[in-house]
């Protein structure tokens, strides 16, 4: 096999080896009386600009755990949501699936082949333990967590905070994300980039194709 036109793999976590709320959310909205983006907005800030969102700044890790969840009640309360559980918001997200393993499968291959694989992940401190337990050992090259570093997706700066880390080119390297405005961001610094959908297997496909791999 000649050389490989990528040398680098940058995955998201939530929603790419795990369950998504992107696609996951709509019973429990559902169930509240809400459209799903309400809220994803709400709890998550996610579809708002990066920045003071309760969500933004735990995930960057200017609060913690506790200060998030009483915004949260407040927003709730006042967009006059009834019967919201902030537990079951989370259940409905989703942890590992029926497709975790084979999605570390496919890591496994590609790490045969030579590619430096990180995680990219906006994540929370009080998380930390519990995401990073489910990683395979000794299988990724290193671990950006936006909650340690104090950016996050979709901040420019994370993206080239992991090229550095990897050693990489952005011509070189490809992202995987289940949130398309990420993608969006990374395919303008130059970074081949993957939108995961509900299924993240036809993620790996195309990046099969992309490397040229046998499925």
């Amino acid at each position: 096999m000649g050389e490989l036109d990528f040398e680098c793999i940058l995955w998201d976590f939530g929603g790419v080896f795990t369950g998504s709320p992107f696609y996951s959310i709509d019973n429990y909205a559902g169930h509240l009386g809400v459209k799903p983006q309400q809220l994803i907005e709400l709890v998550l800030g996610y579809g708002l600009e990066d920045g003071d969102h309760h969500w933004h700044r735990l995930e960057r890790g200017e609060i913690t755990m506790a200060e998030a969840l009483e915004e949260i009640e407040a927003l709730i309360s006042a967009s006059g949501i009834q019967g919201f559980a902030i537990r079951d918001f989370f259940k409905s997200m989703g942890g590992e699936n029926d497709k975790t393993q084979e999605m570390f499968d496919a890591v496994r291959r590609y790490k045969d082949l030579g590619i430096t694989q990180l995680i990219l992940s906006n994540n929370i401190r009080e998380f930390s333990s519990s995401w990073k337990s489910m990683l395979p050992e000794n299988v990724f090259d290193g671990i950006i967590d936006s909650s340690e570093v104090g950016i996050r997706k979709p901040d420019p700066k994370i993206f080239t905070l992991a090229l550095q880390i990897a050693n990489k080119s952005a011509a070189k390297t490809i992202f995987l994300d289940d949130y398309l405005e990420h993608v969006h961001v990374a395919e303008e610094l130059g970074i081949k980039s993957i939108h995961v959908g509900p299924d993240p297997l036809d993620a790996v496909k195309q990046l099969d194709k992309l490397l040229s791999t046998p499925n």
